[in-house]
């Protein structure tokens, strides 16, 4: 099953040339691209530290009591 998350992710490893099977052989800079647009969205949902703005996976969280 596909969401709109893991959609988005192999849209960008896809327009960065990687795929599951290309990536021991692709370039340290084009895996740092992708895992920064991966630990990015994360951040966005809260489940890593980072910037957590709105994002397209994530909606603006309550700040305060």
């Amino acid at each position: 099953m596909k969401d709109d998350l893991a959609t988005h992710l192999a849209q960008q490893a896809r327009l960065l040339g990687l795929d599951a099977l290309n990536a021991a052989e692709a370039k340290p800079d084009t895996v740092r691209a992708f895992a920064q647009a991966v630990l990015d969205e994360l951040a966005a949902l809260g489940l890593v530290a980072g910037e957590e703005d709105v994002g397209c996976w994530a909606q603006r969280r309550v700040t305060g009591n």
